[in-house]
């Protein structure tokens, strides 16, 4: 019997990287839901949308992730991240489907000097932050055997994210200003999606699997300046556009909505027991980077 995957969210680089190992994968099926056939903000098509796939697993792959924007729309933030994630819970608990829902590293404040683990208390900076875990409760209190998937810095060919942006303003800008005290570690979106697989199958074979919080961040660790003179080294490498990276402090780059200085996730509570074979950070921005310069 194929086992049947629904993703609240569709054209996110997680939901795109999802569909894109489901295609190697025979025994599996997934249905893929936009926000206009699944709206969070609207339960009712949540159920809609459920019922209809007849899942064996619910993975909610939408949320409102615009850190900025977030600080003048709380409300929509707080309706996206926190109370459709509490409606996907009651929603999936109602009807015995295995649910895991995905979070930030930005539910911490970035002050504690080593890496996070899912023991530690959440102190977000951020109306995100505060949406998100906000998210994590709700989920916890309507569905305890749902599992809440924290990642951090994702980026791959799909959609859009830090690599993207990078070269997008490579394109046009001489000099990109770039923060240099914020740490984390990319993490390559196919890699979580492979994890994602991964736990549903574990959570079809025994819902009570890996319930409650479980990190998902590569190992790899570096501030957000490095990263981005790494994908303009690498860009240039594959005949793409280049520019200066100047490095700054986050204080003098001014963002709206403050982020965690340390965005580091351990992981190894998910490397050991899902067995996570982490594609190395060259060869996952290598990958990345030519699938977006594909892109035009």
């Amino acid at each position: 019997m194929s086992l049947r995957i629904a993703t609240i969210g569709r054209n996110g680089q997680v939901a795109r990287a999802l569909a894109s190992c489901a295609a190697n994968e025979p025994g599996l099926t997934l249905i893929q839901a936009s926000s206009a056939e699944a709206d969070l903000r609207e339960p009712d098509s949540l159920a809609r949308f459920i019922d209809a796939a007849a899942p064996h697993i619910v993975i909610n792959a939408g949320a409102y992730n615009n850190l900025d924007r977030a600080e003048t729309e709380q409300d929509l933030a707080f309706a996206i991240n926190a109370r459709g994630p509490r409606a996907l819970a009651r929603i999936c608990a109602a009807r015995g489907i295995g649910f895991v829902h995905m979070s930030t590293d930005c539910v911490f404040d970035g002050k504690k000097g080593g890496v996070y683990s899912e023991i530690d208390t959440p102190n977000p900076l951020s109306v995100y932050g505060h949406s998100k875990s906000a998210g994590e409760l709700a989920v916890m209190e309507d569905n305890p055997a749902a599992l809440t998937v924290r990642v951090c810095w994702v980026f791959s060919e799909f959609g859009e994210n830090f690599v993207s942006r990078m070269i997008s303003l490579a394109r046009t800008r001489p000099d990109l200003r770039v923060v240099n005290d914020q740490f984390g570690p990319p993490t390559y979106a196919l890699d979580i999606a492979a994890g994602l697989l991964a736990i549903a199958r574990r959570k079809h074979a025994a819902p009570a699997n890996l319930c409650g919080l479980l990190h998902f961040a590569s190992p790899v660790r570096m501030d957000r300046a490095s990263m981005a003179q790494a994908i303009m080294d690498e860009s240039r490498r594959q005949g793409g556009p280049s520019t200066h990276v100047s490095p700054v402090s986050t204080e003098a780059f001014a963002a709206p909505a403050k982020r965690p200085a340390n965005a580091c996730l351990s992981s190894d509570i998910a490397t050991r027991q899902l067995r996570i074979a982490w594609t190395s950070w060259e060869t996952a921005l290598e990958q990345s980077v030519r699938g977006i310069l594909a892109r035009g």
